[in-house]
């Protein structure tokens, strides 16, 4: 009779939520400042069983960030799904990004800010895959606030100057999280980013949009 080589047992955890899990761990800590420990806990897995998944800590790190990222697009993405206008869209984007920010989504229950604003940072400087990982979050964040602009503006402003536009509002919402991970009020925070989508909004591209028609 042929015998059945035993294999390794089937995972029994589901990977994206436990990816979650320990995404909310380096949101709240940092890398440097997480520990395996306090990952193994949260995820109630023991360490063979997140190496196997996930990989190093710096692999599981390099994944939340990813993770965090895809989250956030689509949660920004529904939000500036129901207005219409740019500027409208811009200012539910803004809101919703600040909702997160401050712990008001289902992605975080606490005021942490950006994932990749509040931590990558402090750890670029010393690893080029963690600069690299960064230099993707503000590509992505850059690219989809451009697309936003130049599909609602149709063709009145130009698409280097819609990159312009998109990269400044970036730095408003690289603001809004460090201000939403010291404590300042959601209302406050959104109030300011409603302030800013209108000088940027329609102050910059009623100024580029008239650039146009000048040599």
């Amino acid at each position: 009779m042929k015998t059945l080589t035993k294999r390794g047992r089937p995972r029994k955890f589901d990977e994206e939520q436990t990816l979650d899990l320990i995404m909310q761990v380096f949101w709240q800590h940092g890398y440097s400042a997480t520990s395996l420990d306090q990952i193994a806990e949260a995820t109630g897995l023991n360490r063979p069983s997140l190496y196997a998944a996930f990989g190093t800590k710096k692999d599981m790190f390099l994944k939340s960030i990813e993770r965090f990222a895809d989250r956030m697009e689509a949660h920004l993405r529904d939000a500036g799904s129901r207005a219409t206008g740019v500027n409208a869209r811009m200012k539910d984007i803004m809101a919703a990004a600040v909702d997160l920010y401050t712990g008001k989504s289902d992605l975080t229950g606490a005021a942490h800010g950006c994932l990749a604003i509040s931590t990558l940072p402090s750890e670029a400087l010393q690893d080029s895959d963690f600069q690299l990982a960064l230099g993707n979050v503000l590509l992505r964040m850059d690219t989809g606030f451009a697309r936003l602009i130049l599909r609602e503006s149709k063709g009145a402003v130009r698409e280097a100057h819609a990159k312009e536009i998109a990269q400044h509002l970036a730095l408003v919402l690289h603001g809004l999280s460090i201000r939403a991970r010291a404590g300042e009020n959601p209302e406050k925070l959104k109030r300011l980013s409603s302030s800013a989508v209108d000088r940027l909004i329609s102050a910059q591209a009623s100024a580029f949009s008239d650039d146009d028609h000048h040599p």
